[in-house]
């Protein structure tokens, strides 16, 4: 497989993927749909010669990812009505005299204790990377698969008297 060959299996793998994402959010949220607009970009890093494939979206697809925002925190591992302190804030200060730390601080939650219904969160980006991780994997494998052999059979001509060896004489 030569280089083009991998970007372009890379690409697609990474637009069906972007594809199926769009769809989760589309049909587990009433929003505008600008989340929907993700942008995929795939690059090679030149100090490792290694290919990856990029997510770009709006920050607040990691809080519909938690199901917090609007008035909704997560407080023990569940999705909460509340709010976090804010800087500045009375509160901040009564915490301040009080003696917690800031760490403490960004931590605590006014409110809190939910109400029968629980906002809940929606997987729709980890979901499906997980589930195309060997689709992923598979393709990776093929293309530096192709590249080790190809290094082998170099290793193979400097080491051995007769010089000529191809991938085919190995496979």
């Amino acid at each position: 497989m030569t280089k083009e060959e991998y970007e372009s299996r890379l690409a697609q793998w990474a637009e069906n993927a972007k594809r199926e994402m769009a769809g989760i959010i589309h049909s587990k949220t009433h929003g505008k749909g600008v989340l929907e607009k993700i942008k995929v970009s795939v690059k090679e890093d030149s100090k490792t010669t290694s290919h990856y494939a990029g997510f770009n979206f709006k920050r607040y697809g990691v809080f519909v990812a938690y199901g917090v925002g609007r008035g909704w925190i997560r407080q023990n591992g569940r999705v909460v009505p509340g709010s976090r302190v804010k800087k500045g804030s009375e509160m901040e200060a009564q915490l301040k005299k009080r003696g917690y730390q800031k760490r403490e601080i960004r931590q605590y939650a006014v409110g809190g204790e939910g109400s029968g219904h629980a906002r809940k969160p929606v997987d729709w980006f980890d979901s499906v990377l997980l589930t195309h991780i060997e689709e992923l994997g598979n393709i990776a494998a093929e293309y530096y698969g192709d590249k080790a052999l190809e290094a082998i059979v170099d290793v193979l001509n400097r080491s051995t008297i007769k010089k000529n060896y191809s991938t085919s004489d190995i496979i």
